[in-house]
């Protein structure tokens, strides 16, 4: 079940500009419950290659990057974002999830990494991009809920992934069921699982390589 977020309000949106040139920070004035981040992709203000950064909270309707080749920080590093609506990540977008723990904070508050629970359905396109936050080391079979979904969920995007040593590496992958929308709901999970090994991609090479000369 989705989380409870007290008083449910409309608030108006602001976007705001940081020091840094091309640094946006979604906000709102009063309280933070209820409100759309649609505007804030929209924007004139907003240009190709900008980082906008999407405050923890509860956001009214669909969350859509739009056109525009932007970076998206969800949270307050790390922080929750709940969708009422539908999520859509567009080809030329950027998403950075922060990981630096274990704890989900859906239940206890204080996430320790980054991550979207939308009610709606889930159309992630762009860049699932994944960050280490203050140094956190995973270990093997450890797995982090980035997104969860209580419509439907696809990703036809890409990764860009800190490497892991140890022979291991992060895997990204949607799979069925969610622990806030239960088994009909789905997640997008980052996974720590064995890299491929030396011998296993140079199999693999060789198998690509006698199916062309078939073909």
């Amino acid at each position: 079940m989705l989380r409870t977020i007290s008083s449910v309000s409309l608030a108006a949106l602001a976007l705001s500009a940081s020091a840094s040139a091309g640094l946006w920070t979604v906000s709102v004035s009063g309280n933070p419950d209820f409100y759309t981040v649609a505007d804030a992709f929209g924007s004139a203000k907003v240009k190709d290659g900008d980082v906008v950064r999407v405050l923890s909270g509860g956001y009214m309707g669909d969350f859509d990057t739009g056109t525009k080749a932007l970076t998206i920080e969800p949270g307050n590093s790390p922080g929750i974002v709940d969708v009422f609506g539908n999520m859509y990540v567009r080809p030329n977008s950027t998403v950075n999830f922060e990981i630096g723990g274990y704890n989900s904070g859906l239940s206890s508050g204080n996430p320790q990494f980054d991550q979207f629970i939308v009610t709606g359905n889930v159309n992630f396109q762009g860049v699932v991009e994944i960050t280490q936050y203050q140094g956190f080391t995973p270990s093997l079979g450890d797995s982090f809920a980035i997104i969860q979904s209580g419509g439907s969920m696809s990703f036809t995007g890409t990764t860009v992934l800190p490497s892991l040593s140890g022979g291991l590496s992060w895997q990204v992958a949607v799979v069925s069921g969610s622990s806030e929308f239960g088994a009909s709901g789905y997640s997008m999970v980052a996974s720590v699982v064995p890299a491929p090994s030396a011998a296993a991609l140079v199999g693999l090479a060789g198998v690509v390589s006698s199916r062309r000369r078939r073909a």
